[in-house]
């Protein structure tokens, strides 16, 4: 039977091995599924195709990352080329792909430098991470109109940290609040100068905003140390991965998430969150975070694309996705004229008595805001 082969680097070991095979498996299970319904019809050819994944494991290595994606366009020649989880790993795919006017379909790089940088072959499906916090801002002045105090802390050696922070201090001062930067090496083990300056802060609200494990590191300092803010974020705090290191502790911490299986939406195409989520857990026996769904989601935005025009010419399906709008269970995907996404709302989470609840917007919300903490 015709094939269409996609082309994938991803981090199955190293720094970014957590979200990378979890993302990983999203993509899969879209595979797995489209094959086992008989593949994708394709109206120009009067048949269906299977899809046949070509995959490479970067180690979340960028010069890695580069050779893979090199080889899946000029040896392996893939008829899709997928993006790997990662800003940074993103940004060299991104290069590449340019390089040999190859589509890129990222679905797990979310720097604002890929929009920056004005690539003609991306095709965004997240929400930029400049955007990431202003949910989490919003919340909070909502419940507290007198908050006056951000403390930011953010990776300096990370483009994607930096974005997140910097689109933070930007949007939070915009509304009138003070922010306290806080920059740090990514990798970073001990964060006591920082936060003994926090001491004299007292800021409303602390976001940390470094790549998992700098979160990490920092949130068991700040509850070894005692959290002193009135609210608190980190951004692996979106992830089950904090729950099941923190206990007890993760109860009333921000995060802000791309995607979580309690959003209500009737999509064009695909599962509902509901029905992926069960569906994700009867075949990894686990929850899904939302880089599962992140990989999932590329698949069908491209299956739809495919559909839309009959045919996986790459030139064409890239056209067809920077024009047309439509929903899946991620939500609405729709980008500008350069790829870049604008359809697609981030929502705030917060742990509540040991389980993840959207809390804003209100619209989407599954329960009140618990604050202060």
């Amino acid at each position: 039977m015709n094939k269409i082969k996609i082309g994938l680097s991803i981090s199955l070991t190293g720094n970014y091995s957590i979200q990378g095979i979890e993302s990983f498996e999203g993509i899969k299970l879209w595979v797995s599924d489209v094959n086992r319904q008989g593949g994708i019809y394709l109206r120009n050819q009067g048949s269906a195709f299977l899809l046949e994944l070509i995959y490479y494991n970067d180690e979340s290595s960028v010069e890695k990352c580069r050779t893979n994606t090199e080889k899946l366009i000029l040896e392996d020649e893939v008829d899709l080329l997928l993006g790997p989880y990662s800003s940074s790993l993103a940004l060299a795919s991104c290069e590449i792909a340019e390089e040999h006017n190859k589509t890129l379909w990222n679905h797990g790089g979310s720097t604002d430098e890929i929009e920056e940088r004005g690539f003609d072959c991306v095709i965004n499906a997240i929400t930029p991470a400049s955007n990431y916090s202003h949910g989490i801002i919003d919340a909070l002045i909502e419940a507290d109109p007198n908050i006056k105090k951000i403390a930011t802390f953010s990776a300096k050696n990370s483009g994607f940290s930096t974005r997140v922070s910097n689109g933070a201090k930007e949007y939070a001062e915009s509304l009138g609040l003070n922010v306290r930067e806080y920059k740090f090496i990514s990798g970073t083990e001990v964060f006591s100068n920082q936060l003994d300056d926090l001491d004299s802060c007292e800021p409303d609200l602390i976001l940390g905003m470094g790549r998992a494990e700098d979160d990490l590191a920092l949130a068991e300092q700040l509850f070894s140390k005692g959290l002193n803010s009135k609210a608190a974020g980190f951004i692996v705090a979106s992830i089950k991965l904090f729950k099941d290191k923190f206990g007890k502790k993760a109860d009333n911490i921000l995060s802000a998430s791309q995607w979580e299986r309690g959003l209500k939406i009737k999509p064009d195409i695909g599962p509902t969150p509901e029905e992926f989520t069960e569906h994700f857990k009867s075949v990894y026996d686990k929850e899904p975070d939302y880089v599962a769904a992140q990989g999932y989601n590329i698949g069908i935005i491209i299956e739809k694309c495919i559909e839309e025009i009959g045919t996986f010419d790459d030139l064409s399906l890239r056209e067809i996705a920077k024009d047309t709008e439509f929903k899946t269970f991620y939500g609405t995907f729709k980008t500008d004229f350069k790829g870049n996404q604008i359809g697609h709302e981030m929502v705030v989470v917060q742990w509540q008595d040991g389980e993840k609840v959207i809390v804003y917007p209100k619209s989407l919300a599954q329960a009140l805001i618990l604050y202060p903490r």
